[in-house]
């Protein structure tokens, strides 16, 4: 019995040690270091992979402390790592353990990945810890790492932007840049891998992709896309950005996709198709290189010179040279040149058949990369019809037509110059008056061609009568004016200078006269007054020489009288009209006045027309103060309030749609245009009352334009900019060169009255309002005729494509509130009585209501 048993434990103690041994096999051929500690964190066990990992033998291991193992820095807080999960049911298996740091018996550390099991045995609890060596891999991840941060790098610092998008059409990368050209929010990022698809239903909703169905637009985008071929489009965004996206597949499937903006590209190009359209515009277009030597000309210079691009290329611009511009001209337009990089004006050229013409030349230097100028381009048009029409225009608008003398509108002009000059030079002048004695029974008894034989050699006389710094005018009929100038400074020697001149006139006129096959003898009567400056006003001089003119007459004709100009009343009389303008504008006397501008039967504005409402003298016309007001500066102040006034009642109207749509011309006198700061006075009274600028219309004469014209213009054109309007009034009545014209920001002309005036009876006003009408019409501006009185008057003026009129016929200059009362009557024609247009429902009202808003005139909100 005692035997089989010894035999017992003997086989059981074999088959322990063989598990046993069996078992250290596996635990030593385990891949990973094994550590088995008990509760407190005794090593009691470790297999021979913690001498490659550790450096340890595994028998040096046994009784030491886990905490051994750990580098000296968590060795504090690993005794209450190890007691949390003590108490913890949790294990870790191996490969999803975690990754810490170990220390080796050297002191060094390493990386490895521990699990941790719990052994609960009848000794008690243990627990096996499995620590693989993972360095390896760190260094990989760390190497993965850096080559992201540098992929991550380029990607940012693309100048365009990219994504890249895996097989699934998953967003597995992008760049900001991409984001910002597509405008993309952050919400569509905040899921780790935005899909394909998401962002292109974003985009087709917000109209990325432009008018169409933004689920059509999605699937075909999406089917493109899933063909993974490469691909290149441009499109434009919605506000205006040009892009260029190119798809490129890749071999794991997906693809790369680069977007870059091509708006400056496309602009360029955009730019560049421009001008080679313009280049082979109407205008003729010369490039040169930097010698001025011809290197390319357009068909447009071929027709208008007569040479070929054969015979043009190669030479120099002196092949156009007319001859008729000496060295200096030249040399002063090449100094501009170099000096502001253009230059332009009217300037003779020559064709290749020899034809002189006058052409508007403009030059622009081209400035090279560096710096240096490259290239000039020259652009010039042929004005010979323009310069013809000038001509016409001036001589229909200065020149009488009969005897070729100045007619009264230049007479008067040149007698404001002669004023003016007279004041500075303190010396005197004078203005004969003369009218031909019985001249009403030569016309009547042999009939008006007689009579104008008679004028055009009355004419001819005149002329060889004066100097040449004197001008003689034909008034009309038989009145004559002749304007002397630069007299003595001495009363009596002026006088009897003038004195003088008249004899002689009056023995050259008394002569006889061979009309024809009839002679004749005439004689003449002479009225004279002496000026000094502008003391007296050109219409009183005029009264006091006509009036002296009458005097002779009763004296018997064929005599001289002078008027005797009291200058103390002038100068007192001039002295009391200032002081009554100051207090006028201190005490708030003056008011305005609005004159109805039509268009057809339609109302459309109203100019602004200044009164002055005396105390004492009542309405005061604006011929009498306006002149003083311009001598004395007192204009500015008053002219800002008049702008200011004007653009108040416009801001006004703005909210009442029966007149939100009309506007306002306010005229503009050539001091306050001539102010530096001119152009931020009127913005900044557009500002402070809040009018629409496209309401108000600036209206200029066209003695602005005499002088610093590239000021004005500048000045026309900023406010242009801001959409105020600009009229050229009384046109016609100056003599500016009308070669300005065509570079002026014009919306009208308008013609004067004193054309209208007699647009039916004179045959010479007619044509001057015709050829007005043509030549707005050839430069693209509106004409509003001034001083319409008459339903045949009007009818001319339509009959001669003109349909904007201010006058009488329409209505009279009106208060504001007899104003706003008109414009319910040009409204509501049919119901005059109606007092609140916002409540009237006649068809008149609606049809005009419907009309300007489908003109953006008005909107609902008026």
């Amino acid at each position: 019995m005692y035997q089989r048993y010894r035999r017992l434990v003997i086989r059981l103690e074999q088959a322990l040690r063989t598990s046993e041994a069996r078992l250290h096999s596996f635990f030593d051929a385990t891949p990973d270091a094994l550590l088995i500690s008990d509760a407190h964190g005794t090593i009691t066990m470790a297999n021979q992979q913690v001498e490659k990992l550790l450096g340890y033998v595994a028998a040096e291991l046994v009784g030491k402390s886990i905490e051994d193992l750990v580098p000296n820095r968590f060795k504090a807080s690993h005794p209450v790592l190890r007691s949390e999960f003590t108490a913890s049911p949790r294990a870790r298996r191996m490969g999803n353990g975690m990754a810490v740091k170990a220390r080796r018996k050297d002191g060094s550390e390493c990386d490895v990945d521990v699990s941790l099991s719990r052994i609960e045995t009848d000794e008690g609890m243990f627990f096996a810890s499995a620590l693989r060596d993972i360095s390896e891999r760190k260094r990989k991840e760390e190497e993965l790492r850096r080559q992201n941060g540098v992929l991550s790098t380029i990607f940012q610092s693309f100048p365009g932007g990219i994504t890249l998008f895996d097989a699934d059409l998953r967003l597995v990368a992008f760049n900001d840049q991409f984001k910002a050209l597509l405008d993309l929010p952050d919400v569509l990022f905040e899921q780790p891998e935005p899909d394909f698809e998401t962002l292109i239903r974003y985009n087709a909703a917000r109209g990325e992709y432009g008018p169409g169905d933004p689920e059509q637009q999605v699937a075909a985008i999406i089917a493109r896309t899933k063909k993974f071929v490469p691909h290149k489009i441009e499109r434009v965004r919605p506000d205006g950005t040009s892009l260029s996206i190119r798809g490129v597949p890749l071999a794991s499937g997906g693809f790369l996709s680069i977007y870059t903006d091509i708006t400056d590209r496309k602009q360029s190009e955009e730019q560049l198709r421009i001008a080679a359209a313009a280049f082979e515009s109407q205008t003729c277009m010369i490039i040169t290189d930097a010698n001025r030597v011809i290197q390319r000309v357009n068909r447009a210079f071929i027709e208008t010179t007569g040479y070929s691009a054969e015979e043009a290329v190669g030479q120099t611009p002196r092949l156009l040279q007319s001859g008729r511009h000496g060295a200096d001209f030249y040399r002063e337009m090449w100094e501009t040149i170099h000096r502001t990089g253009a230059w332009q004006g009217e300037i003779w050229g020559r064709r290749k058949n020899g034809e002189v013409y006058p052409k508007w030349l403009s030059i622009s230097a081209v400035v090279g990369t560096n710096g240096r100028v490259s290239h000039y381009i020259g652009t010039h048009n042929d004005i010979t019809e323009r310069k013809k029409a000038e001509e016409r225009i001036n001589a229909l608008a200065f020149f009488d037509q009969l005897t070729g003398l100045p007619n009264r509108t230049l007479l008067l002009d040149r007698l404001k110059q002669t004023i003016l000059s007279s004041g500075r030079s303190d010396s005197h002048g004078a203005l004969l008056f003369i009218d031909l004695d019985n001249f009403k029974t030569l016309n009547d008894t042999l009939g008006h061609d007689v009579g104008d034989q008679l004028l055009k050699q009355v004419a001819l006389r005149l002329t060889h009568c004066v100097r040449d710094g004197d001008t003689v005018a034909r008034l009309g009929g038989d009145e004559f004016v002749v304007v002397l100038a630069n007299l003595n400074t001495n009363d009596k020697e002026a006088a009897q200078d003038t004195e003088t001149v008249a004899e002689k006139i009056l023995a050259t006129l008394n002569q006889t006269y061979q009309l024809g096959h009839v002679t004749h003898h005439s004689s003449a009567s002479i009225g004279a007054t002496l000026f000094k400056g502008p003391l007296i006003p050109i219409d009183d001089l005029m009264k006091q020489a006509d009036l002296s003119m009458y005097k002779a007459k009763a004296a018997g004709r064929n005599a001289v009288r002078f008027f005797d100009p009291s200058m103390e009343i002038a100068v007192k009389v001039r002295a009391e009209m200032e002081d009554d303008l100051l207090r006028a504008l201190a005490e708030k006397q003056f008011l305005l006045h609005y004159q109805a501008q039509m268009v057809g039967e339609r109302l459309t504005g109203a100019e602004v027309l200044l009164r002055w409402q005396h105390p004492q003298r009542g309405m005061v016309s604006p011929a009498e103060f306006i002149p003083l007001a311009e001598e004395t500066g007192l204009i500015l102040p008053l002219g800002h309030w008049v702008l200011e006034t004007a653009c108040t009642q416009l801001a006004q109207w703005a909210g009442r749609p029966e007149v939100a749509h009309l506007t306002l011309a306010v005229n503009v006198s050539a001091h306050q245009f001539r102010q530096n700061d001119f152009v931020d006075q009127v913005l900044g009274v557009l500002e402070k009352t809040g009018a629409n600028p496209q309401r108000l219309k600036l209206e200029l004469t066209e003695s602005l334009l005499v002088e610093n014209v590239e000021d004005i213009i500048d000045k026309m054109a900023a406010l242009k900019h801001r959409g105020v309007g600009f009229s050229l009034d009384d046109f016609g009545t100056g003599y500016s060169s009308l070669s300005y014209l065509k570079r002026l920001p014009l919306d009208h002309l308008k013609i004067d009255q004193s054309f209208v005036r007699d647009v039916l009876t004179d045959s010479n006003d007619a044509s001057i309002a015709r050829t007005i009408v043509a030549l707005a019409n050839s430069l693209g501006l509106g004409v509003i005729a001034e001083g319409v009185e008459t339903e045949a008057q009007r009818d001319f003026l339509a009959s001669s494509g003109c349909h904007t009129y201010q006058g009488y016929y329409f209505s009279r200059p009106l208060p504001i509130e007899d104003f706003e009362s008109f414009t319910l009557t040009a409204i509501c024609s049919s119901c005059p009585e109606r007092t609140d247009p916002k409540t009237c429902g006649c068809k008149a009202f609606v049809s005009l209501m419907s009309q300007l808003k489908s003109e953006s005139i008005i909107t609902n909100e008026n």
